[in-house]
């Protein structure tokens, strides 16, 4: 294993924010109703996603056809990062050239097909196309990421090498379901796309946070250095997976339309348990529930934290980054209810809560590497049952 370059560190940090960017741009096409503005895929109007005309890109449009640009950035990122990571100098120039001829076969191919003929099949054959695009890269990737330069000293844990290969996957099957979401028409698809993406932003973050210098900085370690830790890093993944949860409940609602099926904050309806008129007020109440549910972990983890003997910097500033982002967060809620689901206020809502999912995910991590450094160095010596061993 290789030091962990610094400039690789700084990349795969710019790959999260280029992920909060697209679910920030993804919450704007679902809050303006715009998802379906661009109705082909994956051309734009019957353009190359790239050649869009500029003066085109109005109203819903442009945030959908912006999704895309930045989408298909973010799928590149991912994949120059998971060859940086396996220090593969080949894997890229071959996937391109892989899918650039398999791309123009496939065009050439669908306009001899006689059942794929007029402009009532522009979607199969688009849709055709674009697969053929993506997976093409993809197994080119794969392949040639396997089996070529085997030898060659990689970046960061094994672990994380290969935690960057199913990144890369993901995201290619993000990109299908986004492309089918369009093509389909199916909410159904819009759910687990917004779910997946949060998935990605996760895999993001353990990869930025294991490539960073200070990933292998070693403790202090005595017994008071461990003292509750091992409490605090089950809370934290406890947190996570409740925050997860949350998201995904806040995915339904969004794509159900039932955000202001509660219309009234705190109270809903006048009470704080609302008649379950329809589906709509159910889910909205249980999303209410996890924010309380989500709070209330999230300041038991925090005064676990702040009450150890020992205080730990590296878990003290993220438990204040996590209560502070989680304040905001039912700002933002409330600010939906009252200002009847502005767009940029309902989609910071949506960023900021993937903000809460990856700092809660960067104080479990740092939780559990504590906990696994200071159980090594505190661990004693065996001892010698002879002269020789």
């Amino acid at each position: 294993m290789q030091p962990t370059d610094p400039w690789l560190s700084r990349f795969a940090k710019l790959l999260v924010v280029a992920t909060f960017c697209l679910i920030f741009l993804g919450g704007m096409v679902t809050s303006t109703g715009s998802g379906l503005s661009v109705p082909d895929w994956p051309t734009s109007y019957g353009y190359s996603m790239f050649t869009f005309p500029i003066a085109k890109w109005v109203g819903g449009i442009a945030f959908e056809h912006t999704h895309r640009l930045l989408a298909t950035v973010v799928g590149m990122m991912t994949a120059i990062l998971a060859a940086w990571i396996w220090r593969n100098r080949w894997v890229l120039p071959v996937s391109l050239a892989v899918c650039t001829v398999a791309t123009a076969g496939a065009i050439i191919a669908v306009k001899h097909i006689a059942a794929l003929a007029g402009p009532e099949h522009q979607l199969t054959r688009g849709l055709i196309i674009m697969h053929v695009n993506i997976w093409s890269f993809a197994l080119a990737f794969v392949a040639v990421l396997l089996t070529t330069e085997k030898d060659r000293p990689r970046h960061g844990e094994p672990w994380v090498q290969w935690l960057a290969f199913g990144a890369f996957l993901l995201v290619c099957v993000q990109g299908t379901l986004g492309g089918l979401r369009v093509t389909e028409v199916s909410i159904v698809l819009a759910m687990i796309h917004a779910c997946t993406a949060q998935a990605f932003l996760c895999m993001t973050v353990v990869i930025a946070a294991a490539l960073s210098p200070r990933w292998n900085e070693q403790v202090l370690a005595t017994r008071a250095s461990r003292q509750g830790v091992p409490a605090i890093r089950a809370l934290a993944w406890t947190l996570v997976g409740a925050i997860y949860c949350q998201l995904i409940i806040g995915a339904v609602m969004r794509h159900l339309h039932a955000g202001l099926s509660i219309p009234t904050f705190p109270l809903a309806f006048g009470d704080w348990i609302p008649p379950m008129l329809n589906e709509r007020v159910a889910i909205h109440f249980a999303h209410r529930v996890g924010a309380v549910v989500v709070t209330l972990l999230a300041l038991c983890l925090a005064i676990f934290i702040f009450t150890t003997p020992r205080r730990h910097g590296r878990l003290t500033w993220p438990a204040v980054g996590l209560l502070a982002a989680i304040g905001m967060q039912i700002a933002l809620g409330a600010g939906i209810i009252y200002s009847r689901r502005e767009p940029v206020t309902t989609s910071l809502h949506v960023v900021n809560g993937a903000i809460v999912l990856a700092t809660a995910l960067l104080l479990a991590l740092r939780a559990a590497r504590l906990n696994a450094i200071t159980q090594s160095e505190t661990r004693p010596w065996p001892q010698y049952q002879g002269a020789h061993a």
